[in-house]
Order: structure tokens, then sequence, then C-alpha cells
């Protein structure tokens, strides 16, 4: 079952033209009975390359139609089978407003033990972007019981940009009842763009340039009342800001007045408290339910050079119709911060980028508060399926508004700014989607490819 998910990841992925998965943080699994809960990989790994192969060739001999027979040649120009060891090979594309376009390869590796279950996953690639030149990346997981997770990844590029990351993860030990997180990082990445602060940044006046940021996060917490949990974390950050290496753009060292937190290299030390609430079916990929989170975040007390306090909320909301055919989703998010012009720009309330207004570069606008919404209607076009999974297409029709402001009495319905766009996906629930969503704001067109929904 598992290595049959795999392959439709694969196939739905490469199908949506959404390339290959970033080793991005996960998103904490939903609250709740861990029973309940299926971990992302997990429910999509294992099973024999035998089996595997075998139903490729079921499939094959099903494939009557156009579109059969060129989703069957893909799988067969994709994936290779030997006992123990499944082989995909993947494109590795991605575009984004700030970095451009990125484009490569990456072989993924899935290795199962006797109980024909993957216990390992290796995925070097090689890409070429025109700013930052050959990256090369290495990802490895590991999963030592069921729902835990030990991931880690080293990639480094001829110009500028590197990463490491080591990271644990197990929503349910101690008989289901508490939650861990351990996370560790090394960021170096020279595509970030400044615009200045508040709603009113002139995209004329953009400056390039590099975040080189070590953290650390422990984060602990307590499941109860099946869909409610408690968490607790820390956050060590040193971070600092340089110029950036796009030649084609602005020093921000040359920026007037300079930024807070540039060419200085300062230490956060914050504590958070959250209380979430989930009755989503799925935490990935939703068709009916509500999330809410509620948090409150402190800094410089416990230590630090940054001293600031946060808050905020967010709530989402699913709504299917027709069987699921269409299914609309909302979500509105409110974050605010107290700690006056000291506070380096990087630790402020940001928006833009693929998971807020997605008309706009990542943090377009940046200020003290920011709310914003976004709506979007989830429309299954087709299912195909393959290898006993259901692929399915969505046309995702979606608008979004969103604000950043100075203090929090000083919102105005005026600074708001707009976002209309059209996705298109292909989801293999519970827990995979290949998206290319396009969007139109006042700064243009911009185009993100990759995968999960935006919320």
């Amino acid at each position: 079952m598992r290595a049959r998910r795999s392959l439709a990841i694969v196939l739905g992925t490469v199908l949506a033209c959404a390339g290959v998965p970033r080793a991005a943080s996960p998103g904490s699994p939903p609250p709740g009975s861990a029973k309940k809960q299926a971990h992302p990989v997990e429910e999509a790994v294992a099973r024999t390359a035998e089996t595997a192969a075998r139903e490729a060739q079921e499939f094959a001999l099903g494939a009557h139609s156009l579109g059969g027979k060129v989703l069957q040649g893909l799988i067969n120009i994709m994936t290779a089978a030997s006992p123990g060891k499944t082989r995909v090979y993947l494109p590795a594309m991605a575009s984004d407003p700030d970095s451009g376009t990125t484009m490569g390869f990456l072989p993924v590796f899935l290795f199962v033990d006797k109980a024909e279950t993957i216990r390992h996953i290796l995925a070097p690639s090689v890409t070429y972007n025109r700013y930052f030149g050959v990256n090369s990346t290495m990802r490895y997981y590991w999963y030592p019981r069921p729902r835990a997770q030990f991931f880690t990844i080293g990639s480094y590029a001829e110009e500028t940009n590197q990463r490491f990351t080591l990271r644990y993860e197990d929503p349910a030990f101690h008989f289901d009842r508490l939650y861990f997180k351990f996370d560790y990082s090394f960021w170096r990445d020279g595509s970030y763009r400044f615009f200045g602060f508040g709603p009113s940044s002139d995209l004329g006046r953009q400056s390039n340039y590099t975040l080189k940021d070590h953290s650390i996060e422990l984060k602990t917490g307590v499941n109860f009342l099946e869909r409610c949990r408690l968490t607790f974390g820390q956050r060590w950050r040193s971070a600092k800001i340089v110029d950036g290496p796009i030649t084609s753009l602005p020093r921000i060292s040359d920026f007037f007045p300079l930024p807070p937190g540039t060419n200085r290299r300062l230490k956060t030390f914050a504590q958070r408290l959250s209380l979430s609430y989930d009755s989503r079916d799925l935490p990935q990929a939703p068709v009916e339910g509500y999330f809410a989170d509620v948090f409150g975040e402190s800094a410089g007390h416990a230590g630090g050079q940054v001293d600031y306090r946060r808050y905020g909320l967010e709530a989402r909301g699913f709504h299917p119709l027709r069987a699921n055919q269409f299914v609309t989703g909302w979500r509105f998010l409110y974050e605010g911060e107290t700690g006056g012009e000291s506070v380096p720009f990087y630790e402020r309330s940001l928006l833009g980028g693929k998971d807020s207004l997605r008309g706009f570069g990542v943090g377009r606008f940046i200020d003290n508060y920011k709310t914003a919404f976004s709506l979007e209607e989830r429309i299954r076009l087709y299912t195909l399926k393959a290898f006993n999974v259901n692929i399915e297409f969505e046309l995702t029709p979606y608008y979004e508004t969103g604000a950043v402001f100075h203090e929090r009495d000083s919102f105005r319905f005026t600074d708001l700014h707009d976002v209309v766009g059209v996705g298109f996906r292909s989801v293999v629930r519970p827990n995979v989607v290949g998206l290319i969503d396009l969007a139109y704001g006042e700064d243009g067109s911009a185009l993100y490819v990759g995968i999960d929904y935006p919320f």
C-alpha cells in the first residue's frame, strides 16, 4: 500500500508540474488522538519493490485511453524496482519571484525492511539557478517507529546558498499523550528582497540581501480532549543580514535608513505558548472541518539581544459540496508585536510568498502587525485511479487580501493589498499535494511551484 502511494506521489507531482518537494519543515500534526493521525511520509511509503513493479504492469494492461498510455509511459521512465529497494527519478523544478527558475534532477531511493516497511529514504539532487549556480543537496529520512521521523538535509550552492537541517519529531509518545519536536537549522540564502516598512513600501526601492541564520527549536505538548493540544516551545536564533549576490539590484547596506538587524549578528531567545483546536478530517489535504490556533510569544526575558512580545491567532475552515467535488476553503490571520523600532526586520510580521498574498514575493510587506484573509474554491475536475490510490486533479480560483500596519489601531481598509489567481493541483490524499499557483497583484504576476496547499 505504501509503495503504491509513493509511485502515486511521483505521478501526481509531475502531472501538476510541481517538481520536487523542498525539504521544508513539515507542519505539526493536528492535535487530538494520535492514533487517528497519519504521518505524512509514513502513510506514503512501504511494500515490496516487486509488488510495485507488478502493479505498474497491471495498470499498463488497463490503460486503453491516450491519457492512460501517457501516464504509464511516465511511470516506466521514472521508476525502477529491485528486491528491497525502489528508485524513482524526478525532475527538480521550482520557480518564485525572488530566486527565479530552478531546474535539475532528483533520484529518490526507498529502502524497505523484512516486514516490507520503508525505514530509510535517500534523495540527492543537483539543480541549477542563474543567480546561485549549481546546487548539490542530500536528503535523508529515517523512521525508527510508527509516526516518528528523523530527517536531515545538507545543501551547498556555488554562490551563497547553503543549508543544514537536523530534525526529530514524534507527535504521539508516552501512550499518545505527548508531543515532541527538536529542530536545528543553519541557513544562508541570498534570494531575499527588502522594500521598506509599512503597507505602502515602494517596489522601486527593493534591495537584495543574504540571510545568515542559525536556529534551534524545542517543542513539547500535551494532547487532550481528542482535538486539542497545548504546546510550549523555546526557540534560539542567531541571525545576520548582509548584502546579497544579485548585482542587478541595490544592496541592502545602501538602503536609507538602514533596516535594524543589518550588518550585525543578533541573538533571539523566545518562548511560545499555544493552544490549538483541530476538527479537520486530514491535516495536509483537508476536505472538511476547522482549525484554530491562539499563541503568545515572548523574547528577551530569558536572554538574547532581541526583546519583543508577540501574539496572534489563525483560523481555517473547509466546507464540501456535491460529494466533495467542490470544497470552499478560507483562512484568517492576525498577528501583532510590541517591541519597538530596534527589533530586526526579519523578526517582525511579514506578508508575501506562497503561503500568504501569493501575488507578491516572500516578505514583500513588513511591519509590527499584520492581518490577512484567503478564500479559494477547490474544484475537482478529474480523478485518476493508479496503484489502487486516487489522484485528484483540481482547478482552484482564489482571492486573497492582507495588510501590515505599525500600530494596533492604525489598520485601514485602504491599505489592503488584493491578489487574484488560479491554482492547478494534483492531490493524493491523505497528505500529498502538487501545485502550480498563478497570481496577480499590484506588483504584477507571480508563479509558485511546489507541494502542499497554502493553507
